[in-house]
């Protein structure tokens, strides 16, 4: 950690604030200038850090990425011949973004075209009919051509990158957020068809370069990471915040191969029971972050195991990943020391004497 705690600090409330030279209405220009609730906690740097990187974005910007949305999709909708429906994925709608410019993801559906699981309680019903017309492939590609050139067409002074695989990614020119748009269509799983609860509903997203399709389950990780948010009182996002900032933050970020989607469902398997802590103890949260990831370290063949909240993978699929628990621990701790030595006034602690401090700490709310 060679950044020292102004840096952080400095940089915390940019990447929470954003640097975006377009102001979208006056709330976005009020909230730039004033102190945040963290801020005024703490008279000490590094709690402020610390309690900083675990608080979500100011609502204000979370409103104005999802506004951008909004406009990108009204762009859409008068720009592409076809039936379409939008849905939002990713860590703005489950709120645990740290960039006041956060990015948003849209996905796009086919509005007269999904897949279901054959199996279904539904599948052969008067639920669903037989298509006739063209196969789901090929309309994914034939959207994600119209979708590449109405974006061209509505955005021609930003950045329209139409080489990913998955996305078609806007940034710049009038957009005050980046957007990713993924082309993607319905399928109704065998738990949907039972319970038709949209958490149950699978996407099929779109993959341009091998003109072939994944299977996504959006609504379900959010589903799964809001439970343990309810269980936890608030600690899970809590700490998937702190790893992200700590990530952000690193010496060499690119080195931590975990993404915000990996971290989310690492900290869906901490223990609940030690997330829940009260407002003015949240500093303990940095012990237990340090503990739970030093049980999957310790616990090596358990947290290789371990499958993404919505079930699609292993959360750990490669040595260099969980190369990256290490890392990212090793963030964690040596935050836990520095606020602990200031929290305490002393110059060194030990492990054990950093936990209790930290277990120990009060914060005024």
């Amino acid at each position: 950690m060679a950044k020292d705690v102004n840096r952080r600090l400095a940089d915390l409330k940019s990447r929470r604030r954003g640097n975006s030279t377009v102001v979208m209405d006056s709330a976005y220009a009020t909230a730039s200038n004033r102190s945040e609730k963290f801020e005024t906690r703490s008279t000490k740097q590094w709690a402020k850090y610390a309690l900083g990187i675990m608080q979500e974005v100011d609502p204000t910007y979370t409103r104005n990425s999802v506004a951008e949305g909004e406009r990108v999709k009204s762009q859409i909708s008068n720009r592409v011949d076809r039936d379409i429906k939008f849905e939002y994925q990713g860590s703005v709608p489950l709120n645990v973004h740290i960039r006041g410019v956060s990015d948003i993801d849209i996905l796009v559906l086919l509005g007269q075209y999904l897949t279901i699981d054959t199996q279904g309680v539904r599948a052969n019903t008067a639920a669903y009919s037989d298509w006739v017309g063209p196969s789901g492939i090929d309309q994914l590609a034939a959207l994600r051509n119209e979708l590449e050139v109405a974006l061209k067409a509505a955005y021609p002074a930003a950045d329209v990158d139409i080489t990913k695989d998955k996305a078609i990614a806007l940034s710049g020119g009038s957009l005050a957020r980046s957007v990713d748009v993924v082309p993607s269509h319905w399928h109704d799983s065998a738990t949907y068809q039972v319970s038709q609860n949209k958490r149950d509903r699978e996407v099929k997203i779109y993959q341009k370069n091998t003109h072939n399709t994944f299977l996504n389950r959006p609504f379900l990780h959010i589903d799964k990471i809001n439970e343990k948010e309810t269980y936890t009182r608030g600690g899970a996002k809590k700490i998937i915040r702190m790893l992200k900032n700590l990530k952000a933050d690193s010496d060499n970020p690119t080195a931590i191969l975990i993404n915000s989607y990996e971290i989310a469902g690492l900290v869906y398997h901490f223990e609940s029971s030690s997330m829940s802590v009260p407002v003015y103890n949240e500093l303990a949260l940095v012990a237990v972050a340090k503990q739970q990831l030093t049980r999957l370290i310790d616990s090596k063949l358990w947290a290789m195991g371990l499958n993404t909240p919505d079930g699609i993978r292993k959360i750990i699929d490669s040595e260099a990943k969980f190369n990256s628990i290490k890392l990212l621990r090793d963030e964690v701790s040596e935050l836990g020391k520095n606020l602990a030595i200031e929290l305490t006034s002393r110059y060194w602690m030990d492990d054990l004497e950093t936990l209790k401090a930290l277990r120990e700490s009060y914060i005024a709310e």
